[in-house]
Parts: C-alpha cells; structure tokens; sequence
C-alpha cells in the first residue's frame, strides 16, 4: 500500500488492508509513505511494516522547489524499486498521496499490478498521471470518471473503517430511545476541527434557542476551539455535548439525524453509509478546491445542502438546520438519497475487482 500524508488518503489505504488482512490472515501487506506524514504515526498502530521515501509535492511552489521536488521524486522512484525487489509484491496499491506515486512507477516499471484509489469528485495530479499507467482505477465519484481510461476505472466508492462498517448495521429505530426524542445535530470539523464551522455554529444557536431544547447537540471542536466554544455555551446557559475529539464516531453518526460539518470524502463517505443528512461546509482552499466539487455531487442529488464558506453565517447556517428540523418531508429525503449513494462495501468491491486482475493461481501473500 503506497501513500499517506494526511488522513483522507491514509485511511482508506489501512481500510482496503484490513479487507485483504480479513481474507488472508497470512497476507503480508507492506506501506510506504513519505517522511514526516501522519502514516510514520499512525501505519505501525496497525501492525504493517513501513518504510519511508523522502518525497515532497510540486503544487503551488516556485520553480526551483519544483525542480528540486522532482529531483527526489527521481530519487524515490530508485530507492521504490529495491523495495519492492526486496518485498516482491504481487500488486501495489496507490491511495492518492505525492508519497504513492515513486512506488506506482517503480511497480509499473517492474512489471507488477498496479491499481490507484480516487477519493475526491476531482482527481488529484498524483492521480492523474498514475491513472495512465494503472491497471485499476477505484473512484469514489462519479464525476472522477472524465480523469481516467473507462474500462480501466470502476466506482466503488471509498474505503471505510471497519469501526465503522460494523455499526452500520445496527438498528436505527433505536436512535429515538437513545437520544430521549430529540432531533440530534452532529457538528465537526474533522479531526482539528474547522474554525470556521465552529464560529457560525455558535452564532447559529442564537437564532435556534426557541428549539434548542428539542435538539440534541453533539460538537466536536477540535483541540483549539474547544475553550472558546465551552465559554460561549455557557456563557449562553445552551446545554451542548461538547468535545475536543470524539474517539467513537461510529457512535456519534448512529446518534445524529443531522452532520454539519466540511466535505471532505472521508466525511462524505461515512455519512453517506449512515444515510445521515448533512448541511456541508467545503474547505475553500482544498487542493483543486475539491471539497466543493464533493460536496457539489451530493447537492446535485439531494443527498446534502450546501452553504459555500463565503456565505457561510450564523443565521444562514441556522435557517437549514431549522428548515430540516422543520419540514420532516425534506429532511427524510436528504436523509433518504444519502443513504442511496453511501458505499460502506467500498473495501470488498475493490479487494474482488483487485485480486481479479492478480495471478489467480497464485494466493495473495504480499501487498504493498
């Protein structure tokens, strides 16, 4: 498995092993991710072996950091091929990072079966110029397709966590008991949390108290919002389940009705599988802005409302989430067409589609 560097690509590279680990106990699954990305932190909590390229993106820097970039994406693509001579992997799989692509390369090079995963409704450059030479594309949107070769690209949607997974399937008749009745928003801007969210949030509740005690809310900050929201609730007297970081959100989406939070596809995919409804906040300054691409694709099919971040305010914010609670109708079908789109077997498409194009008189031992 090859890539890394933030979670929205890691995650869905250690999802996909966990599948091949479920299927093979015996499989041996290799990472390689680039130095100084959450993948050094987080790939040996797994238990996969990792090593590390020293690689850096070409976007957005001058011309002589490009060169240089380059020169070291030479580099890796070298140190890339004595791995995988060293390891001998039956295939590679690149999860979109700058980090996969000395190792899709190096793989292509060397005659091993290659396949690549697209998070994002717009594919990333990594992704574009792997996407020519890999055997396999996985998309997670339907608009990704335009990027790459038809018959050598299929939609699965994203890989998800098995923490994940194993709750969908819990009964959501239960959520009224749990949540004594109240209509429950889920606020969060991923794992740092957004400051912005955060920001129209708080201003949104001061247009929301004539129902604030109907709802439920449950808002995950981040480590630096979190003393100035604490203030400001209770500076309010609003009761609110306030956290730094929710460690079960498996629990959390189960609970909401409603998610306000960035569009990020890790976000959107696990929304989509709990079929929640969501009011989507994109990230303006996402790579190819394509956190509004993202959540774009959902508007367009009723799965979400969108409110862009220039026109993000307290009170627009919280004429949504009251038109939501309001008007049952719209909701259940926002809640209703998420649910159609979600693909929480993301993971088993892409492992079956993927050991296809493998040897198949030859077992999967080794993955990297």
């Amino acid at each position: 498995m090859a890539g890394g560097g933030t979670g929205g690509h890691l995650f869905p590279a250690l999802a996909l092993a966990g599948e091949f680990r479920k299927r093979d106990k015996d499989a041996e699954i290799t990472f390689v991710g680039g130095v100084g990305g959450i993948e050094e932190r987080l790939v040996p909590n797994y238990g996969y072996p990792l090593r590390l390229l020293n690689v850096e993106g070409i976007k957005r820097k001058s011309a002589a950091r490009r060169m240089a970039a380059v020169y070291k994406a030479f580099k890796a693509t070298i140190q890339a091929a004595f791995i995988l001579r060293a390891i001998r992997p039956d295939g590679v799989i690149g999860s979109g990072s700058y980090s996969s692509a000395p190792v899709v390369l190096a793989a292509r090079l060397l005659g091993i079966k290659t396949a690549i995963l697209e998070q994002n409704a717009i594919a990333g450059l990594t992704n574009r110029i792997l996407g020519k030479m890999a055997d396999r594309i996985y998309i997670a949107f339907e608009e990704a397709r335009g990027y790459f070769p038809p018959m050598r690209t299929v939609v699965t949607g994203n890989p998800l966590r098995e923490d994940i997974i194993g709750r969908i399937a819990d009964k959501r008749e239960k959520r009224l008991e749990r949540n004594g009745g109240k209509f429950t928003v889920l606020v969060f801007g991923g794992s740092q949390g957004a400051k912005a969210v955060n920001a129209a949030f708080l201003d949104a509740s001061e247009y929301l108290t004539d129902i604030w005690g109907d709802l439920r809310v449950i808002h995950q900050t981040g480590e630096q919002g979190y003393d100035q929201a604490e203030a400001a609730y209770k500076r309010k007297k609003m009761k609110v389940e306030l956290h730094k970081f929710i460690d079960n959100m498996a629990d959390a989406y189960l609970s909401a009705d409603l998610a306000v939070c960035r569009a990020g596809a890790t976000s959107i995919s696990e929304i989509t599988a709990f079929g929640l409804a969501s009011i989507l906040v994109p990230y303006p300054f996402a790579a190819d802005d394509h956190q509004d691409a993202n959540a774009m694709s959902l508007a367009a099919r009723g799965a979400a409302v969108v409110i862009r971040q220039d026109k993000l305010t307290g009170q627009a914010l919280a004429g949504a989430i009251r038109r939501l609670y309001e008007n049952r109708k719209e909701f259940n079908d926002v809640s209703a067409s998420a649910k159609a789109i979600g693909r929480p077997r993301a993971a088993e498409v892409i492992a079956d589609n993927f050991l296809k194009i493998l040897n198949p008189k030859r077992p999967l031992k080794r993955t990297a």
